[in-house]
């Protein structure tokens, strides 16, 4: 399985398209500050299927950097 690595904001997204039972795909996603190899978490998600391995790979790129943008931006405006 072929991991596919983004870097968005001094984040890094590793996504590993997958292929379910049906053959539809998706996309695991997991985020980490690039400085810091201890700090990773995987954000568990209800990810859409997709005809293709581009379409998941794509979407899970979206995802991971909407995700990080939202990160940021609470932290840079806490309530």
């Amino acid at each position: 399985m072929q991991t596919h690595v983004f870097e968005h904001r001094g984040y890094e997204i590793a996504l590993q398209p997958q292929q379910n039972a049906y053959g539809a795909w998706q996309a695991k996603v997991s985020v980490r500050h690039a400085d810091s190899p201890v700090a990773e978490f995987r954000p568990e998600t209800v990810q859409p299927e997709w005809l293709t391995q581009g379409e998941a790979v794509r979407d899970g790129i979206e995802w991971g950097t909407r995700f990080i943008d939202h990160k940021l931006e609470a932290l840079q405006n806490p309530i």
